[in-house]
């Protein structure tokens, strides 16, 4: 479990030394957008697939 621990650490600090490197605002902008975009994709698709099940069983 610790070593899972650490790993996700090391994972966590080499992802805000990436984000830190970025010195274009625009990029660091995008990027967010892009996370942002990908969430909304994942929680729309989820929804519309409870919705098609759901219509299944009406």
């Amino acid at each position: 479990m610790k070593a899972v621990k650490n790993e996700v650490k090391e994972e966590i600090k080499a992802k805000w030394l990436y984000w830190n490197n970025i010195k274009s605002k625009k990029n660091k902008v995008l990027l967010v957008i892009l996370l942002l975009s990908l969430i909304g994709l994942k929680i729309f698709t989820t929804v519309l697939t409870f919705d098609w099940l759901a219509s299944l069983f009406n």
